[in-house]
């Protein structure tokens, strides 16, 4: 009765270990990450200087490419930022700002 003991301890010691090292499905590994993470950098970057066409096309890139990935997430929130400056709301909330950085 020992052995049958250690047998199932074994066995639940190697497929715990093998369950928690395997990767969830919403993780890059390699060039899909360096890309992903490339294409959100330069959305990014088009975000801040303004070029809501650029941000939206590199967004867009990784949300197609990597729909659930952490960056894939990010690029989500970017193009509902994107979208926010683009409508009425945001161009105002945007001209304000413009209007008012030479007193700060």
């Amino acid at each position: 009765m020992g052995v049958r003991v250690i047998k199932i301890m074994a066995s639940v010691i190697i497929l715990s270990l093998a369950l928690g090292c395997a990767a969830p499905s919403n993780m890059l590994s390699g060039k899909e990450k360096l890309e992903s993470k490339d294409w959100l950098a330069a959305g990014d970057l088009a975000f801040k200087n303004r070029d809501w066409d650029n941000a939206q096309y590199f967004y867009e890139l990784v949300v197609r490419k990597y729909p659930e990935s952490y960056y894939g997430e990010k690029a989500k929130a970017g193009l509902k930022s994107v979208d926010f400056h683009r409508s009425p709301a945001g161009k105002a909330v945007d001209g304000t700002k413009d209007a008012l950085s030479p007193l700060f």
